[in-house]
């Protein structure tokens, strides 16, 4: 079936609409609590994302804030503080708990490095805690003039959990400075994140970041499907840990099998 926004219209906060022939765009806003998720908006998330991957009209998924002071506040804490006063009062039962929930949690968040298809983030003002985790398994992240980023977890006492930690050490290229805001729950701006190589490029304004994001979709939906979709699973593959050897091995008969089917260059 054609892709139909309008399908994706159930999702409060989330809006679905297309930058141009291939290219969808993913927009969350939530200003009362500064793009904040509770437990049902991290769902859906994962759930809009994985939908857009089996859409056989789209190729590319750029994702934005409607916010303009915010990608997103992190987790929504009330959501946090409702699951901690229903617990069960065995260890076990409560570990179980807490276990399956983080699991479930990290699945929506990294469900953008399993997809097949490259996303592109628009990461505007306050990036913290969450915000990083989700940005982290985009394929290209675009910062905005005045973003301030944050792994700021420990602040409330945590580690972060979502995928930040586990991510940014293989996109980023200071494993000193990285400790250090991990470690310290400060704040970097915009210039650090590009220093570290956490960003692509910069722009003035969300609006411009779209623009641009939209271009670079726009390009990638006139090559082969089967190159770009290729190209993002291997190189996430190495991002995730695969071998050199492995990669070769993957890549190599991954041509071969389309070059079989007749495919054109």
């Amino acid at each position: 079936m054609p892709f139909d926004p309008k399908s994706y219209e159930n999702y409060e906060f989330f809006t679905v609409t297309t930058l141009s022939k291939g290219v969808a765009h993913v927009q969350y806003t939530n200003p009362k609590t500064l793009n904040a998720y509770t437990n049902q908006n991290w769902k859906d998330y994962g759930e809009i994302l994985t939908r857009l991957d089996k859409e056989d009209d789209i190729l590319v998924i750029v994702i934005s804030s409607g916010v303009p002071k915010s990608f997103s506040s992190g987790l929504n804490m009330k959501t946090a503080m409702e699951m901690s006063k229903n617990t069960p009062k065995d260890d076990k039962e409560r570990y179980n708990l807490y276990h399956d929930y983080i699991k479930d949690f990290q699945d929506a968040c990294t469900v953008p490095a399993r997809i097949n298809k490259p996303t592109i983030g628009i990461l505007n003002g306050i990036n913290y805690g969450l915000a990083l985790d989700l940005a982290s398994a985009y394929s290209i992240r675009i910062g905005v003039e005045g973003a301030r980023f944050s792994i700021a977890e420990v602040n409330i006492g945590i580690s972060a959990d979502m995928g930040s930690l586990q991510r940014m050490p293989r996109i980023t290229n200071n494993a000193s400075k990285l400790m250090q805001h991990g470690l310290l729950g400060d704040v970097f701006d915009l210039k650090e994140a590009v220093e570290i190589g956490y960003l692509s490029t910069t722009v003035k304004s969300v609006e411009e970041g779209i623009k641009l994001a939209g271009e670079w979709g726009h390009k990638m939906t006139q090559f082969q499907r089967w190159a770009i979709t290729g190209t993002k699973k291997h190189i996430q593959d190495i991002l995730n840990g695969t071998t050199h050897e492995q990669g070769l091995t993957d890549i190599r008969e991954h041509n071969a099998e389309n070059f079989t089917r007749g495919t054109k260059l």
